[in-house]
């Protein structure tokens, strides 16, 4: 975990410049010992290849990978500017969080720093503040006021006249399998569907809106209807509720194997995770996965209408991947544990999701990088969710945005990541 301490903070900060502004906070980081001044100017030349503005009055300047050994630890500094300072044409920054990563220590800032993005009033109170506590306690995750930004981050919708209340069964609650389904009846209908739950109002007919409400087993939703068909539209999921909207109880994970058949047992476990047998015997040794760590694009792009279509194109491309991945599991496993690339590919019908990623499109962004963005910023408002299950489904959000992202990548700059050493029992079978 990467400690953000007072010294790297520097508040009420004046600068003419972008460039003044990433030789301040460049300054920081050399005066703290995370990097040699040779790294500024690293940090200087990215500008002239990416765009390190992230929206909302936030830039994070950072240097080129070539010149990674100019950096002595891995560290963040943050330079507040309170008046601000122009970034590109239109980008106006408040905050300038200067990024040394010799490693991926820094990533746990950057994820809490994508959860404040959404909340306009926090970003102008830490860009006013007079107290370094509070910026560290925000980019630390520490801060007391998540609740109040999850629920900022949420779209709140009016409520309508016409409702009914159900009780969501299951012990998991209105989770990924569940919520799919409420979506696939719902979007058989005209009319408008919204839901209410613990005083948030959400798009009925959205999968990530849904999952965020963070609805538990045996909670009561409000779910209403404007429109046309309004009536049946109420009448079909009341029934869908009550029939528990496909939700079978997982089986549960094969019993351990008892430690006299396998003649071993372990000293210490700390956490038991079960798999499916694919051999008889015992295997220890280092586990390797590998793994896409960092997916490319470019920032921006000149033809909004051209990656419009680039982008709904890798959509497209996605869906087919899923659906066909749904059909060679449920034939060989079934329907159940097929289901969730069900809830991927709704994943990807997701209006709201799409209509903000063309809207930053139409600023000048690629397909790419306003995809990515809009990807982050829902999984790390899902994983905000006060819900283990739920807030779980941010992985699978994750995995779908980079299906698409990587169809729409120019550069996929790939590497093997050691997880852990661990020790497998596979049972005879």
């Amino acid at each position: 975990m990467l400690n953000l301490e007072p010294r790297s903070v520097q508040l009420q900060g004046t600068v003419s410049s972008k460039i003044a502004a990433i030789r301040e906070v460049g300054n920081l980081l050399v005066k703290n010992r995370n990097i040699e001044p040779g790294y500024i100017d690293s940090m200087l030349g990215r500008e002239k290849v990416a765009n390190t503005y992230l929206g909302s009055g936030v830039a994070i300047p950072h240097g080129l990978p070539k010149d990674r050994d100019l950096i002595i630890n891995t560290g963040v500094a943050v330079l507040q500017i309170p008046e601000g300072v122009e970034w590109n044409p239109g980008e106006t920054v408040y905050l300038v969080i200067g990024i040394a990563a010799r490693s991926d220590e820094h990533l746990e800032v950057l994820a809490n720093l994508t959860r404040v993005l959404g909340d306009e009033d926090l970003i102008y109170q830490l860009s006013s503040t007079k107290s370094r506590q509070d910026i560290i306690e925000e980019l630390s995750g520490s801060g007391e006021k998540r609740e109040s930004r999850v629920a900022a981050g949420k779209k709140e919708l009016p409520e309508f006249s016409k409702f009914v209340e159900a009780t969501v069964t299951g012990s998991h609650g209105l989770h990924a399998r569940p919520a799919t389904n409420f979506v696939e009846v719902a979007k058989q209908y005209a009319a408008d569907v919204h839901v209410g739950y613990n005083g948030h109002v959400v798009d009925g007919k959205s999968l990530v809106s849904l999952l965020q409400l963070g609805v538990e087993g045996g909670a009561t939703i409000k779910i209403m209807a404007e429109g046309p068909d309004e009536d049946e539209v109420l009448q079909a999921l009341s029934v869908a509720v009550a029939s528990g909207l496909g939700d079978e109880e997982e089986e549960p994970p094969p019993a351990a194997v008892p430690s006299a058949v396998m003649a071993w047992e372990p000293k210490d476990v700390g956490k038991t995770i079960p798999g499916i047998a694919a051999s008889p015997g015992l295997a220890i040794g280092t586990v390797r996965q590998f793994v896409h760590r960092r997916i490319v694009v470019e920032a921006t792009a000149k033809d909004p209408v051209a990656e419009e279509k680039k982008m709904q194109k890798a959509i497209a491309e996605a869906q087919a991947e899923l659906d066909q991945l749904y059909q060679e599991v449920k034939t060989r496993s079934g329907a159940g544990q097929a289901a969730i690339f069900r809830a991927h590919a709704e994943f990807l019908n997701d209006a709201d999701l799409i209509d903000d990623t063309v809207a930053i499109i139409r600023e000048g962004r690629s397909a790419g990088w306003a995809w990515q963005q809009m990807i982050k910023q829902r999984v790390e408002k899902m994983r905000a969710v006060d819900d283990e299950v739920i807030a779980a489904r941010a992985v699978d959000l994750g995995d779908v945005g980079n299906r698409v992202l990587k169809l729409l990548a120019g550069v996929v700059a790939d590497a093997p990541l050691c997880l852990m050493s661990l020790l497998f029992l596979w049972p005879r079978i």
